[in-house]
């Protein structure tokens, strides 16, 4: 075991084993320790009253205790002592599950909000299938080591040396040295074993994630698969993983036999030979039948904990190799540092962006030494051939990076001195590629604001031109998208997209080549929309159809990471440089498909 991985687990447990703030959880914690404590008594008395039950009912039998009460008494208070045990176990369990179930929401919340503080690369990098294996692994795991290793573990210890005092001190230092021989070896063969059946886990858990990374995968690009026929591909590619599963588990359940076999044997021998020196004692007249039956009563109440002590001991271990890919997750930092400072939330709004170079790799330079203002209320679209630096443009501006030279300003301000949230609630984005939840068409919209009203939700549909359409579908607002929006065509996505961006009501547009998968007739009417909801506002674009960005206050030519071009529709084509063969190009092409 790593001690890494031990003092994470520790740190991890502890705080909600006794959560700050929480006085209910505390008492759920107190209460359930106390019917442990209880259950565990009625447990160890259990044995030691069927024994004297046993002497009782002989001495009946022998005529000489001629009353019936005390063997009753003994038999009832030993059925007793038994739903005690039973009682005060279950009890405990059903207090602290609130405690477990707690721990397990609110590790989920951590885990969530922290994979959303990390960065784009990170995300842009991730198996969606394998991170939600991770995370529901983990949670299971912290919900094993919270239950077990406070209500099994140690009382288990505990009750092993209260026994073996009892038969010390009733029947004789040996049967208390056998006991804690046979429970000594026990503990080291199940050590033994189990760490090296951690190889075994660890595979099973790397094949599993394989497969459901390939199963969401495929299923995700559901079209992808479709469009070039390779369905069977997929069917192999997911076979030959779901083997490698299937193999792993085999071997690892092998394993696990291997073990159960070993444990019983430890405790049997040591059980039959503690039953072989009872007979000896009985014969001597050292030990009475009742004896017997105690000794034997002790050592199979505690093989029962004992073989379930091997299988928490083997579960903790699993749930702590399980959890090992949770805290790798954990350990995954953000790549900015945020700031505390809110921006001012206004209508006014200027960008401007200033000696700003920018790479993923040091290799390859994307953007060099930039500058360009975008003024309160006007529109600024920068355009260029692929590869040329605009959508960086864009996640720089969002702040998912940092330049790696120069700086920028919204309304005079370092966006690096603003909070990423205040930064973002300023802009409101209309994207190429729309992706939705799968949901509503009304929760799509909303999500622009979920606190808006109805009718907000219905008036930036309107705004969209996507209202009279979505009135007119049998579940209206409330018609299912489909994964990522698919049951929609791209202009009705893009609409809805608008929809969203208009009921956040930004101080900024961002429309990043909002048109360019739209055939033309859908293209200009989508144009037409974005034109009205951003008049008179700050508005940066992207644009590949150069159409979407004839109607700029400034347009801004990007080649290789430069800006090699600048000003108005009019000027650039005049210029007769990259602009106007770009727009030519397009022209002609446009010109080819209506002849």
């Amino acid at each position: 075991m790593k001690q890494s991985t031990l003092q994470q687990t520790i740190n991890l447990l502890v705080p909600f084993l006794w959560p700050k703030n929480k006085k209910s959880m505390k008492a759920r914690v107190v209460i359930a320790v106390i019917c442990l404590l209880l259950a565990k008594a009625a447990n160890i008395g259990t044995p030691p009253i069927l024994g004297y039950a046993v002497d009782s009912l002989t001495e009946l039998s022998e005529g000489i205790n001629v009353y019936m009460l005390i063997p009753l008494a003994l038999i009832i208070s030993y059925g007793i002592a038994r739903i005690a045990a039973l009682g005060f176990g279950e009890l405990r369990n059903a207090i602290f599950s609130k405690v477990a179930q707690n721990a397990i929401t609110q590790l989920t919340l951590n885990t969530f909000k922290h994979l959303h503080s990390l960065s784009l690369q990170f995300h842009l990098g991730r198996q969606t299938g394998a991170l939600s294996k991770f995370i529901d692994r983990g949670t299971k795991g912290v919900n094993f080591l919270l239950t077990y290793v406070l209500f099994n573990v140690i009382p288990t210890i505990i009750e092993i040396f209260l026994v073996a005092g009892i038969l010390a001190f009733v029947y004789g230092w040996k049967y208390a040295l056998i006991t804690l021989i046979t429970i000594s070896l026990y503990i080291v063969v199940t050590f033994t074993v189990t760490q090296w059946r951690l190889q075994f886990r660890r595979r099973m858990n790397a094949a599993d994630n394989a497969v459901s990374t390939k199963l969401i995968d495929s299923l995700l690009n559901f079209e992808t698969v479709k469009y070039f026929n390779n369905e069977k591909h997929e069917y192999e590619r997911l076979n030959e993983s779901l083997k490698e599963y299937e193999k792993e588990s085999v071997n690892n359940q092998y394993s696990l036999s291997y073990l159960n076999i070993a444990q019983t044997v430890v405790i049997m021998v040591g059980i039959t030979i503690m039953l072989v020196m009872s007979a000896y004692d009985i014969r001597a007249g050292h030990l009475s039948i009742g004896g017997f039956v105690v000794i034997n009563a002790y050592m199979l109440q505690l093989y029962q904990p004992l073989n379930f002590f091997g299988t928490v001991y083997r579960e903790i271990r699993q749930s702590l190799t399980d959890m090992e890919n949770l805290f790798t997750l954990w350990e995954e930092k953000p790549n900015l540092t945020d700031s505390d400072q809110s921006v001012s939330q206004t209508t006014q709004a200027s960008i401007r962006f200033e000696n700003v170079s920018f790479d993923y790799d040091e290799r390859r330079t994307i953007i060099e030494n930039i500058s360009f203002e975008v003024p309160n209320g006007k529109k600024v679209a920068l355009v260029g051939p692929t590869g040329a630096g605009k959508s960086t443009i864009s996640r720089l501006l969002f702040r998912f990076y940092d330049p790696k030279q120069g700086a920028i300003f919204i309304n005079n301000e370092n966006i690096k001195d603003i909070s990423q949230s205040s930064l973002r609630k300023m802009i409101g984005v209309v994207p190429q590629d729309t992706v939705l939840f799968n949901d509503t068409i009304y929760y799509n919209i909303s999500y622009g604001n979920p606190k808006a009203s109805e009718e907000q939700i219905y008036e930036a549909a309107r705004s969209a031109d996507i209202h009279n359409f979505v009135m007119g579908l049998p579940d209206g607002y409330q018609t299912l998208v489909g994964e990522r929006g698919l049951k929609l065509s791209g202009g009705e996505k893009q609409r809805v997209a608008i929809a969203r961006a208009i009921l956040k009501n930004p101080s900024i547009f961002f429309f990043d080549e909002a048109t360019s998968a739209l055939d033309s007739t859908t293209e200009k009417e989508i144009q037409k929309n974005l034109q009205a909801i951003s008049q008179n506002r700050t508005t940066l674009v992207i644009a590949h159809r150069l159409s979407t960005a004839a109607d700029a206050d400034e347009i801004l030519v990007l080649e290789q990471g430069k800006i090699t071009e600048c000003g108005t529709h009019d000027q650039l084509l005049t210029l007769q440089g990259k602009y106007a063969e770009m727009w030519n190009k397009q022209k002609a092409a446009t010109d080819s498909i209506h002849v």
